[in-house]
């Protein structure tokens, strides 16, 4: 018997609320086996539920479909948490953090935010200035026209913009990963999803474009849900590749400032292919999108 994965989610007391499960599978911090899940995304057991929650990603493999909420003991009984353990203390100071409930910063709550880091980074440095002039002059005069002036902050939405499915093609997406009977199943404005069989049994390709989200939050989870995850770099960007050959799962980020991507590849189970091919497939994915970007 399935579910509906947002009812789920709720059910086991992963989310406060209802609606709350339903934004976050809006939002792309919920995926089933792998594959970002929309609200209706039904489950049964045996699948696995990633659910990315205030900067940790929790992971269940579902035991019992439940669709309505329950004590925490009894939730407890529908599911085995494969949730690895927080992020050391030092990932968790590096990512940028905002009153809970406070919502995205507006566009003048931003502007105000800049010029206040502009401010202050600007009167620390010329607090700086003035003291080692003061202690190492040697009553010459300093260059007046050296610019003090600090690089202002990225902000939100000032990345590339990539178009339709990251500017890739069924076709091409295709002929890429090698999967025959692709279909596209997703298709907004953030998010594209191709799928072998329609109900995410088999090889699945996505695409996700995260505006104003820092690649160093979803670095940190793959980092703790990957096998392996390392530093990769395309035509001059930053970003990250992380696999695991058993779930048969390569990604791919990039990051552009306040934004990045993420190319995932899921190879199908029942006909394994090394992870070098799947993970070579997301390497020219993410290629062809930034050579394709605006």
């Amino acid at each position: 018997m399935s579910t509906r994965v947002d009812a789920y989610i709720w059910a086991i007391r992963l989310t406060k609320t209802r609606s709350a499960a339903g934004a976050a599978c809006r939002g792309g911090h919920v995926r089933v086996n792998g594959v970002t899940a929309k609200p209706a995304q039904p489950v049964v057991p045996g699948d696995e539920v990633r659910v990315r929650l205030d900067g940790r990603e929790r992971i269940v493999e579902v035991t019992k479909t439940i669709n309505k909420r329950v004590s925490a003991p009894m939730a407890a009984e529908c599911f085995i948490d494969r949730s690895p353990p927080p992020p050391p203390r030092e990932i968790l100071a590096s990512q940028p953090r905002r009153d809970r409930g406070a919502g995205r910063p507006t566009k003048r709550e931003r502007r105000q935010l800049d010029r206040l880091r502009d401010s202050s980074f600007l009167v620390a440095v010329l607090a700086v200035v003035v003291l080692l002039v003061g202690g190492c002059s040697d009553d010459e005069p300093s260059d007046p026209n050296r610019p003090n002036t600090p690089e202002a902050p990225a902000q939100a939405g000032s990345g590339p913009f990539f178009g339709k499915c990251g500017g890739v093609t069924l076709e091409e997406v295709t002929r890429i990963t090698g999967f025959g009977g692709l279909t596209e199943t997703v298709n907004n404005t953030s998010v594209c999803e191709w799928d072998t069989t329609g109900s995410r049994t088999g090889a699945v390709a996505s695409f996700n474009w995260y505006r104003g989200s820092p690649i160093g939050r979803e670095e940190a989870n793959v980092k703790l849900s990957r096998d392996v995850t390392n530093k990769l770099e395309i035509d001059g960007h930053q970003g990250f590749i992380g696999y695991t050959q058993s779930g048969q799962i390569c990604e791919v980020g990039m990051g552009f400032g306040a934004d990045f991507f993420e190319w995932s590849i899921r190879g199908d189970a029942v006909e394994a292919r090394p992870i070098e091919q799947i993970c070579d497939a997301a390497r020219e994915l993410a290629k062809l999108s930034i050579e394709r970007a605006s």
